[in-house]
């Protein structure tokens, strides 16, 4: 009769969890703005007497968008792929560089959020910052840009014949990492369906071509590979299969 008991108590517990229905695949767009890091530099010309480009908040922003999919293993803990087009540029700098490159990004990310590692039930300010979430993938990039050969006569240009940087490059290694929050928005059974994203996101290239310049890093700051930032919003709908949640 005792053992009955307890078994009946923790039974009796278990079901005293917080439970929660969420559907497990998530598809979505989003877009926003790109800021371009790469190896052109700004200050006083070597090269044009007086010439003393600065870098303006548009100078090196521009444009991407994209889709994705995603698989949910809890609602705070998710799975991906996703595809962006980006738009990048900058210039012109103070040895007379500048570039335009467009390109697809293809990446698989993992991402988790505060709340799969919190009690956020009794804590207002816990419960507001669940949605808070970061994500690290692996990437792959393949596009163009509008530098043309040294000696071309064409601008933008390389400015020199030993520069190694190419105007089309493919299959380059990327390792994004982003923040972000989620807004989730409830259908009336108080599951989620739609989910609006603010995200931030760094592109660490293992490329030197992105920007077209592979230049002599004694001369012209070449110290680093390129890199590129993304700041954009997301939607993104819930459907599919059912999992259940406990907390």
């Amino acid at each position: 009769m005792k053992k009955l008991l307890v078994i009946l108590l923790l039974f009796g517990a278990l079901k005293a969890f917080p439970q929660a229905n969420f559907s497990r695949i998530g598809i979505g767009a989003g877009g926003g703005l790109t800021t371009a890091y790469t190896d052109l530099s700004f200050g006083l010309s070597p090269i044009i007497p007086g010439f003393n480009p600065v870098r303006g908040f548009a100078t090196n922003k521009s444009k991407y968008f994209g889709g994705f999919l995603d698989y949910y293993f809890t609602p705070f803990i998710t799975a991906g792929i996703e595809y962006n087009s980006v738009e990048l540029k900058d210039g012109t700098d103070k040895h007379n560089r500048a570039f335009v490159s467009k390109l697809s990004a293809i990446e698989v990310k993992g991402t988790v959020a505060v709340g799969q590692f919190v009690d956020f039930a009794y804590s207002p300010f816990l419960y507001n910052i669940r949605n808070v979430n970061a994500s690290l993938g692996l990437g792959f990039i393949s596009g163009t840009n509008n530098v043309a050969d040294f000696g071309s006569g064409l601008f933008p240009s390389r400015q020199h014949a030993n520069d190694f940087g190419k105007s089309k490059y493919s299959g380059v290694i990327s390792i994004p990492a982003s923040i972000g929050y989620n807004l989730n928005i409830y259908d009336a059974y108080q599951e989620v369906k739609l989910v609006i994203g603010v995200n931030y996101k760094m592109s660490f290239t293992l490329s030197d071509d992105i920007d077209g310049y592979n230049d002599d890093p004694a001369v012209f700051q070449n110290n680093s590979k390129d890199a590129y930032t993304t700041l954009g919003v997301s939607v993104k709908y819930l459907f599919g299969p059912k999992g259940l949640y406990y907390r």
